[in-house]
């Protein structure tokens, strides 16, 4: 049995919850701590979890938990996952992962001193449509990948009360490109680099609306990011013997596969919950003895931890090493 306690009641928690309740294997979610007690009391009463704690060093100190799944606010990221590893819990965190790189590599330095598994919290790179896609990349369906398109418009993330505060660490690249960055990376097995930048931001607040242009050592990548406006949510790979399409690709289970030649293969694989599948992985890893995953590694974690943090010092001068 894989004991889960949950640190801080954001939007997703739930999701996560569902996500584990999906598994037929023995995985549960057994406690919650919040920085306010009646929030974390509330949610273990709406998602019928045992136990609440008073604080977060209680709940990492607690002898019921293995694993801290971390969903705090982004800046937040890197103290909570401190606090749970010094403790010997092993840790499930969300992306992005840290701010800056040398708080990632500290995490996962640490992660190996106290002998706990810690993992980027990429839900989208275990999904069998992605697994799927990155096999017929592998077998050469589509030939060579040379331009890749990815875009996620959405304004939900404008309702989040911090996403515009660029002390927490807010904005929609920060938020979101994790997402193409690192299933590209998985899909490419090639690790891809930052070549140019633009953002949109009211004065004082972080970005809502960002492009990037990157590169592989194969391909152009062009992502683009907004929460301002709804677009169609997809990530396009393109080859020289046809295209995936990918529609909602950190949450689906579909994908088309068009040939040059006019045939059309649909990728459908239904599922309860797209978080399920890193969960396993998770509770797979640590059964093992892992201190890391094989699939979101250290490196893709930190490659990508790279690009975002070069984004911003790029557009908004952060000090983001």
């Amino acid at each position: 049995m894989l004991r889960i306690g949950i640190m801080g009641v954001a939007s997703i928690a739930p999701r996560f919850v569902a996500g584990v309740r999906a598994s037929q294997q023995a995985i549960e979610v057994v406690g919650v701590a919040a920085r306010d007690v009646q929030r974390a009391q509330a949610f273990a009463a709406a998602h019928q979890i045992a136990h609440v704690y008073p604080d977060y060093q209680t709940l990492v100190a607690a002898p019921e938990v293995d694993l801290i799944y971390i969903p705090l606010r982004n800046r937040e990221h890197f103290a909570g996952a401190k606090l749970a590893l010094e403790n010997g819990k092993h840790v499930l965190l969300e992306k992005p992962f840290t701010l800056t790189v040398a708080a990632a590599e500290s995490l996962f330095a640490l992660a190996q001193q106290h002998h706990c598994f810690l993992m980027e919290a990429q839900k989208a790179v275990f999904l069998p449509v992605i697994q799927k896609a990155q096999q017929l990349i592998q077998q050469g369906i589509l030939g060579e990948i040379q331009s890749i398109r990815s875009q996620i418009g959405h304004d939900g993330a404008q309702r989040i009360p911090w996403f515009d505060d660029v002390t927490v660490g807010g904005g929609a690249f920060r938020g979101s490109a994790a997402y193409p960055i690192e299933v590209i990376q998985t899909l490419l097995d090639q690790s891809v680099q930052l070549v140019s930048t633009q953002h949109q931001a009211a004065p004082g607040q972080s970005d809502h609306s960002a492009a990037a242009l990157l590169k592989s050592p194969t391909a152009l990548i062009q992502i683009l990011i907004t929460c301002q406006i709804t677009l169609p949510s997809e990530l396009v790979l393109y080859g020289t013997k046809g295209y995936l399409w990918l529609p909602d690709f950190w949450k689906s289970g579909i994908g088309e596969v068009h040939l040059n030649d006019g045939s059309v293969q649909y990728l459908t694989f239904p599922m309860q919950s797209e978080f399920t599948y890193e969960i396993e992985h998770a509770a797979a890893c640590i059964a093992a003895g892992r201190l890391t995953s094989p699939v979101m590694t250290p490196q893709r974690t930190l490659a990508a931890t790279q690009i975002i943090a070069e984004f911003y010092q790029r557009e908004m001068g952060e000090n983001t090493r």
